[in-house]
């Protein structure tokens, strides 16, 4: 482990700590937030007090969380105690309001690029898709940016011709291709 690096023992087991949030790239929030809540989980501190999760959450990020803080102001007394409430105030400090067409078009544009394996470009789908307030419909639209978006020509056909085609089966179809 090296210099740099941050951990937290606890009494049932060492976790790597999340990489400190890099506040040049704001856009990133969601992304650090959900690795946080899972080293959250992982490491107990869930169960610790709100006080002592917002501390680490504080610490973790970096130095300037410290001073974005300080700069909040809440509704009720007490609620810069509570975890969700600090949580939701970085939020909105680092996401600005987000341009659904904006967003849409990111996601309609994404195809699978040169070399690039399958599995990453589903997943890039998967994150893309998160702003595009596609509600109900999140599912079929990721399935259809998989048919289109493949580099395989004929494989896009196959997909194209499936008329019961859902979104678990286009992944499978595809990870299946690509193994072959």
């Amino acid at each position: 482990m090296g210099d740099d690096s941050k951990t937290i023992m606890t009494t049932q087991t060492l976790v790597q700590c999340p990489e400190q949030f890099n506040f040049s790239t704001p856009a990133e929030w969601p992304k650090w937030i959900r690795r946080f809540d899972r080293y959250k989980s992982a490491s107990g501190l869930a169960a610790k007090d709100e006080v002592e999760q917002i501390n680490t959450l504080i610490y973790l990020m970096g130095d300037q969380a410290e001073d974005i803080f300080l700069t909040f102001t809440f509704a009720t007394a007490g609620e810069e105690k509570k975890y969700a409430p600090v949580v939701k105030k970085f939020e909105k400090h680092f996401i600005v309001r987000r341009n659904t067409i904006y967003e849409r078009a990111k996601f309609n544009a994404r195809v699978q690029l040169d070399g690039e394996p399958a599995e990453q470009f589903i997943t890039s789908l998967y994150g893309l898709v998160e702003y595009c307030e596609y509600s109900s419909l999140k599912e079929e639209m990721i399935r259809d940016r998989i048919v289109v978006g493949v580099r395989d020509r004929k494989l896009s056909e196959k997909l194209q011709l499936d008329n019961n085609l859902t979104l678990a089966k286009a992944v499978e179809i595809v990870r299946q291709h690509e193994d072959v």
